[in-house]
């Protein structure tokens, strides 16, 4: 049989991190990191966009990263995403190589596809070339998101090249809207943010699921791009390749 194989989770005390955590927990050794442990003694604290072997440390021996720590709210500026969604990003990849880790699942974003909002009947799938930048509104507020985009784009195209330098298997995930307010279901969802969002959810149950499929797949090649959504009736977001390439087999829609 082969041995479990252990996965470190960074920001695994965030919206997304602890979705996983709980629904690996005790099926793999997992190990646990995040900026802010939020009381949880399981959790490594570390500031990740400051190089320091207390934290690099964890990643010896370490199968398979998913990276999920960075600053979630899209409207920041440059200045507030330069250290958690890059400086960490790019230590994190480092860590990953050094401590010898095998697949590296980076949480990217719908964000980098933005720029498309307003071309209807686009299918959006990975190999259309990106456009970052995505217009809403918060509480009355317009918001751009074009900042958080590219540096979520910055991590796709370093994970590129840390496959293909490195020998690192790199998937990253264009994820979708998982509601962080609350309930993550439809009834929830705020109606100011539009069709956009909407249309790009992403249940627990499918996110989940999703991840699992990342951690296990065998893959076509040392980096692929994929989406991250569920089975979300209408949406211009296209699962076909994440179907193909990691069996991922969504069961919820916001539109029922």
């Amino acid at each position: 049989m082969e041995p479990l194989r252990t996965v470190l989770i960074t920001g695994a005390s965030g919206n997304l991190g602890r979705k996983l955590r709980d629904h690996l927990q005790g099926r793999f050794p997992l190990r646990l990191l995040d900026r802010d442990a939020r009381g949880d003694p399981d959790v490594v604290v570390g500031d990740l966009a400051r190089w320091s072997a207390g934290w690099a440390d964890l990643f010896t021996g370490v199968d398979t990263v998913v990276h999920f720590a960075a600053d979630p709210e899209a409207y920041r500026s440059w200045h507030e995403l330069v250290g958690p969604n890059v400086d960490a990003l790019i230590n994190v990849y480092q860590a990953a190589i050094e401590g010898g880790a095998r697949r590296f699942v980076f949480a990217s974003s719908n964000h980098v596809m933005g720029g498309y909002q307003d071309e209807p009947g686009v299918r959006l799938t990975p190999e259309l070339p990106p456009r970052p930048g995505l217009r809403y509104v918060v509480d009355g507020q317009p918001r751009n998101s074009a900042a958080y985009g590219a540096a979520k784009l910055f991590g796709e195209r370093l994970g590129k090249c840390c496959a293909e330098a490195r020998g690192l298997e790199v998937i990253a995930v264009r994820i979708g809207w998982v509601w962080r307010g609350g309930a993550n279901v439809p009834a929830n969802l705020p109606r100011e943010r539009g069709a956009w969002f909407r249309l790009m959810w992403l249940s627990d149950r499918d996110f989940c699921h999703l991840m699992e499929r990342c951690l296990l797949a065998e893959l076509p090649g040392r980096f692929v791009i994929v989406n991250g959504m569920s089975a979300n009736y209408g949406m211009a977001w296209d699962l076909e390749s994440t179907r193909r390439i990691l069996g991922y087999q969504p069961q919820d829609d916001v539109t029922r």
